[in-house]
């Protein structure tokens, strides 16, 4: 773990040059802390400064120094300024008091805030105008006008100091908080313009700043968007949820105080604030009087005690009085969500360290907390500009030392960018039991580092602890000028030859990057090309090879089954005739749904309808001789058995049938969708059987075929496609090996980079093996298959030249009958010198297993047990010679289809005459109406 030795540049530069108490000057706790250790390179000439990597004493970390803003600065600028009117004004100490109170308001704050800021700096421009009070009279009026200003900042130091109160999510949802700051600067600004007046300051450069309105914070235009587009605050205040959105939204914490501060008034606060302001004035005010602004300052340092922190750490509320070194109670490992307990004691909550509280993030010691910080800086690309880095692995244990420089553009993704330039370092890694520094610097800070290193020789920035030859360092480098002008990064580990070295150039006025990267050592394992190609054996397959289309269409001509006293006619109205397990993945069984439409053949107008009471079904495969009734037939739809269908009329069934499998295939437990596993080998065929009310049966025959997934296949930019099929299961199991874009080589989401590749060949070179399991031995499907690889090492070349993959069935499977072996060539990869070795092939020892034969059995694909010709029955008029004689069997009639379009003509001549004779009965009616008619007319002429 990293530990901090308390050294600070800028404090080594004032003692040293001045002589100074360092104790005496207040010290701002660093961002992160380090280890330092030893290489003394002051030469400007890089070359010379590579050969002393490990030969000085250790160094003391430096500790960054925290600049404050310059609205600060200048704040604090202006304390000291108005400390200097002492005694001589005691109606100034007011102003002092509550400026001091600001500043240190301000500084304790977490984060910036644009109305805060702005409001600090008017402040600042208006008391900057009152050390004109020392060469003009003070009269009644300037008093008057002082003593309003007093009151002004009363006002703006209880408001800065409310507002600072409100956590980061409810002062941006308190959207009236920017009308209070409004109010403010009004006041300040009328306010300085009677100060110049009184104090007849006629001009100034800076009046912009009275000028311009009341700045806001990007985040306080978010809210009102938010707000804006949910209604108003009142809808939020009684709304965790809506709330958390808004936080989530803005990358803020949302706690348990959010909802009480959204319902706290910010005047209640103020008035407050007010309350406390008045009784430190009061407090405060006759000790200005006797002993000066500067005493008072003094005495006002020892009121920070009371001031309340957050802590980095365990993210609690403290303050420097009740601070302890066992205060804090922490874990020094981040938590693991994935085995839930914090893998420094193995505890899932209770801490299991002491120490004291922190307001800032540091590297003294590790704790669970810095490591997301970390994470949230380094872990994304938006957040830092990479310039250089070096990284090598020990290919025993697979460690790395690395480090890296750049650019910090945010602390965390989606943010703000920083805008001061600012340089990130980063040396070792970032774990709770590993060394580790993280450390920014910006060009105030290097001006610092210059300064330091002139006085004590020493460039190091830091180095990882190690008692072997492994470790990673950062190293200054200075120019002629004694200014810093580049960073050196180091890495080696104990199984490289040489280390990494890598320099890159900055400029110190602006912390960016000049000039290219210089390597000046290629560390890592070394490997040499091949002066001839590698000559793989061809892959062996054992196995079938199966189709992945259906073995033909399935048939849709089988006719009606019926008997002679049940005149219907059955079709298919499903294409295909049968679907197989629609959306579900039965095991043991497969559904099947289909739809028929029962037809009523008997003639229009006659009194024959027909009940269908029931409905069965049978199945068998084609080649078997006996149908066997399925598990159960259900009717879809909500159709409700029995069900009349008048002559003429037809009625559609959909039902589904459930088909038992063989005992064979329930022991596969094997389910599938869309495809039914009990006719993988031949087509089945369902009989369904419909009975009326009367016992009488008819029946038609529906055929499904096998209609098989689509297989794999090997793709254009496959380096290696190797694949056994499954008759049994009817599937292709494959491994598809592939060149990523980021990895050497990919067998079926194995990656294996170059790192690991060169932890291969290391372990050949050890062991004097030369096929190196990779220790894949991966079962799929549960373990109906199972795959695993193996490289093949040259140990001329010191390189994996090729992987060999064997693929069988797995232990599910009790006869092992099917595999398959290959080879693929393995990419070229790593940075090799322009040498060449003869190649020494690897000794390999693995073979595929024996596996039992495996004879494919004849399956018949169709039989004729379902065909016939209906034949009509004895015609009442002669027919066509050619026609097909009438034939019985087991008491059914059956119907021809020459027959049933005879019957259907008769039908409609019989409906015709029926209509004529009733034509002819009425004309009947008509003439003997008209012959009445025409005798009475005769005898009427007679008379």
């Amino acid at each position: 773990m990293a530990q901090n030795t308390g050294f600070d540049y800028k404090q080594v530069s004032r003692t040293l040059d001045k002589g100074s108490d360092s104790s005496k000057r207040p010290m701002v706790e660093s961002k992160a802390e380090g280890i330092i250790a030893p290489v003394v390179d002051t030469v400007p000439d890089i070359q010379k400064g590579i050969q002393a990597l490990s030969t000085d004493p250790v160094l003391p970390n430096p500790i960054q120094a925290m600049s404050n803003e310059p609205i600060i600065e200048n704040a604090i600028h202006i304390l000291d300024q108005v400390s200097d009117l002492g005694k001589a004004m005691p109606f100034v100490a007011p102003a002092f008091v509550l400026l001091k109170f600001i500043i240190e308001v301000e500084k304790k704050a977490r984060d910036a805030d644009a109305k805060c800021s702005d409001l600090l700096e008017r402040i600042t421009f208006m008391l900057s105008h009152l050390p004109a009070l020392k060469t003009v009279e003070i009269i009644k009026p300037t008093q008057l006008v002082i003593e309003r200003m007093n009151g002004i900042l009363k006002d703006a130091a209880s408001l800065i100091a409310a507002y600072r109160k409100q956590g980061a999510v409810a002062r941006r949802l308190h959207l009236n908080n920017k009308d209070k700051f409004i109010a403010a600067v009004d006041a300040i600004n009328t306010c300085s313009t009677d100060i110049m007046i009184s104090l007849q300051i006629h001009q100034t450069t800076r009046l912009d700043i009275l000028t311009r309105g009341v700045p806001a914070d990007p985040e306080d235009e978010a809210a009102r968007e938010f707000v804006a587009r949910h209604g108003d605050l009142d809808d939020f205040k009684d709304n965790p949820e809506l709330v958390s959105e808004f936080a989530k939204q803005l990358h803020l914490q949302m706690d348990e105080e959010v909802m009480e501060q959204l319902h706290t008034n910010i005047t209640d606060t103020m008035q407050q604030t007010m309350g406390r302001l008045e009784g430190m004035l009061a407090g405060n005010i006759n000790s200005a009087i006797v002993d000066g602004l500067k005493a008072l300052a003094a005495e006002m340092h020892t009121s920070e005690a009371q001031q309340h922190f957050i802590c980095v750490q365990c993210e609690k509320d403290y303050t420097n009085t009740s601070n302890g070194p066992q205060s804090c109670f922490i874990h020094p490992a981040a938590y693991d969500s994935w085995t839930r307990i914090y893998p420094c004691c193995g505890e899932a909550s209770k801490p299991c360290q002491y120490r004291s509280h922190r307001s800032a993030h540091h590297t003294d010691y590790p704790y669970a907390e810095f490591f997301p910080y970390v994470h949230r800086i380094i872990g994304y690309v938006s957040t830092v500009q990479s310039w250089v880095s070096v990284e090598d692995t020990n290919l025993e244990d697979n460690t790395a030392q690395q480090a890296s420089a750049g650019r910090l553009l945010r602390w965390a993704s989606r943010t703000n960018l920083i805008e001061e330039p600012t340089i990130l370092i980063t040396v070792g890694t970032f774990r709770h039991d590993k060394p580790y520094y993280f450390h920014t610097f910006t060009a105030e800070d290097l001006e610092s580092v210059a300064e330091a290193i002139r006085l004590t020789g020493k460039t190091v920035i830091y180095r990882t602890p190690s008692k072997t030859s492994e470790f990673a360092m950062a190293e200054w480098l200075l120019s002629d000028t004694n200014k810093v002008s580049g960073i050196r990064l180091t890495a080696h580990s104990a199984t490289s030859d040489s280390p990494f070295i890598r320099v890159c150039f900055i400029d110190p006025v602006t912390c960016t990057m000049s000039g290219d990267v210089l390597t000046l050592s290629e560390g890592g394992f070394i490997s040499y090309n091949p002066a001839s190609p590698y000559l793989l054996p061809e892959t062996v397959r054992i196995s079938p090879a199966i189709s992945d289309v259906p073995l033909r269409a399935p048939r849709t001509n089988f006719k009606t089954r019926t008997s002679s006293a049940l005149r219907v006619i059955l079709k298919t109205m499903s294409d295909p005739p049968l679907a197989a397990n629609v959306q579900v993945q039965p095991r043991g069984k497969d559904y099947f749904t289909g739809e028929v439409a029962v037809f009523n053949n008997n003639l229009a107008g006659s009194s024959n309808p027909i009940t269908i009471a029931s409905v069965k079904a049978l199945f068998r495969l084609v080649g078997d001789k006996d149908y066997t009734p399925v598990n159960r037939v259900d009717l879809l739809d909500n159709a409700q058995l029995p069900i009349t269908i008048e002559p003429r009329q037809s009625w559609r069934i959909k039902f589904e049938a459930v088909v038992p499998h063989s005992k064979e295939d329930s022991n596969l437990d094997l389910g599938c969708s869309y495809r039914a596993l009990v006719a993988r080998d031949r087509p089945l065929r369902l009989k369904l059987v419909l009975q009326d009310i009367e016992n009488e049966e008819c029946s038609i025959v529906l055929e499904y075929v096998f209609n098989p997934w689509t297989f794999d296949t090997a793709k254009d930019g496959d380096l290696g496609y190797f694949y056994f099929d499954d008759p049994v299961r009817v599937d292709r199991y494959y491994i598809r090996v592939t060149k990523p874009d980021d990895n050497v080589i990919d067998m079926n989401g194995w990656r294996f980079e170059q790192t690991r590749l060169e932890r291969v060949v290391y372990q050949a070179i050890k062991s004097g093996e030369t096929e190196i399991d990779l220790k894949v031995n991966e079962e799929r499907l549960h373990g109906i298959w199972e795959w695993n690889a193996w490289a093949l090492v040259d140990l001329s070349c010191r390189r994996v030249y090729a992987f060999k993959i064997v693929m069988k069935e797995g232990k599910l499977v009790s006869t092992k009958r099917f595999g398959c072996l290959g080879y693929v060539l393995c990419p070229s990869y790593g940075d090799t010198p322009k040498v060449s070795r003869p190649i020494h092939r690897a000794i390999e020892k693995v073979k595929l297993p024996k596996l039992e034969p495996y004879a494919v059995p004849p399956f018949p694909t169709d039989d004729d047990l379902d065909d016939f010709v209906p034949e009509p029955p004895v015609p009442v008029h002669p027919i066509n010679s050619t026609a097909a004689p009438a034939s019985t069997s087991g008491g059914q009639l059956v119907i021809s289809e020459d027959l049933e379009r005879r019957l259907t003509s008769i039908d409609s001549n019989l409906s015709r005459l029926t209509s004529i004779a009733s034509n002819l009965t009425s004309i009947d009616s008509n003439l003997s109406r008209i012959a009445e008619a025409l005798e009475r007319l005769a005898d009427f002429g007679r008379r």
